[in-house]
């Protein structure tokens, strides 16, 4: 594996991956289908984003737990500007720049909030969980209050081509996804902010002393970060055609969590492919046991109970893998 330059993590990802893609074929009859290998692609991007978001937090020893509600802080924004200030005998030709305005905005949110976590931690020196929880209740204040609670509604059709289309047969939001990790993998892997945002990872200290500004590395990281999460926010808003101030409040932020740890990002070390890999795991762990137990009560314990259980194994693995690295 070292001559093919195969990381271990990513060699166990991609046979855990596998392996589960197997079972539930043979298991469940209409999961490996273009159908549901469609669906999926549909639904995996949002959450791949926002681990991407997460990913880079957790790089350089932080993390950031407002990468939701900054989700949903840029869509509610982005839709109320398509609901109020849209003219009511708008010209069809001029509608598609007001849904690319909304897009704008909803980056621009994401932009702010990223500055806001990024001077809170990296110029106060406010823990980034402290930091990050404060600024994540609120976003989600500023969202719920904006909306006084109701979902948003009423968009232009046109808003719902990036989250329901797709081109030669792939899934839009997919081939964003797929983008948007191959653009993080170049900042990270290839350019002077990604060396610095790892050397800050793995030794602060260090890194100050090597004329890295800290400071200016954490701003760029989180403002990153906030705007990776408004994107999320653009796809979840164009796929369900509404915005809403609780979406994925629950379950979001610590899945994002799950899938950074499950891919091995810890301060300083982590790969991009592994976030990917591993959203594809949760992927068809999350559709293979919705088909499997479709009717079975408690099915969402069973999903849970599997997520658990994968990473409990995958952490006795790589205990050993590390074991025996480390003696060789």
């Amino acid at each position: 594996m070292k001559h093919l330059h195969i990381d271990g993590q990513t060699l166990l990802l991609t046979g855990v991956f596998i392996t589960l893609t197997l079972f539930f074929t043979f298991t469940v009859q209409k999961f490996f289908t273009p159908r549901s290998i469609t669906s999926m692609a549909f639904q995996l991007p949002e959450l791949g984003i926002l681990s991407l978001a997460m990913m880079i937090t957790i790089l350089c020893g932080g993390i950031n737990l407002s990468v939701n509600a900054t989700s949903n802080l840029a869509a509610v924004v982005a839709g109320l500007f398509l609901t109020r200030m849209i003219p009511t005998e708008v010209d069809p030709n001029l509608l598609g720049w007001y849904v690319i305005g909304a897009f704008i905005i909803a980056i621009l949110v994401g932009f702010l909030c990223g500055v806001l976590n990024g001077v809170m931690i990296g110029y106060i020196g406010v823990p980034p969980i402290l930091a990050t929880l404060a600024t994540f209740t609120f976003f989600t204040g500023i969202s719920t209050g904006l909306t006084k609670g109701v979902t948003v509604t009423g968009f232009p059709e046109s808003v719902s081509i990036i989250g329901s289309k797709t081109i030669a047969g792939i899934p839009i939001p997919f081939i964003i996804f797929v983008v948007f990790t191959l653009l993080t993998y170049i900042i990270l892997n290839g350019t002077p902010f990604g060396f610095k945002t790892r050397m800050i990872g793995t030794n602060p200290t260090a890194a100050e002393f090597s004329a890295v500004e800290n400071r200016k590395v954490l701003l760029g990281v989180y403002v990153l970060s906030g705007i990776l999460s408004a994107v999320t926010g653009i796809l979840v808003m164009s796929r369900t055609m509404s915005a809403a101030y609780e979406y994925g409040t629950t379950t979001y932020v610590l899945l994002t969590i799950l899938i950074s740890v499950l891919a091995g990002v810890i301060p300083g070390f982590g790969k991009v492919i592994d976030i990917f890999i591993a959203v594809l795991i949760l992927q068809v762990l999350s559709t293979g046991f919705h088909m499997l137990l479709t009717g079975v009560r408690g099915s969402s314990f069973f999903r849970d109970f599997a997520w658990g259980i994968l990473l409990i194994i995958i952490f006795i693995v790589n205990y050993f893998v590390r074991g025996r690295t480390q003696n060789d």
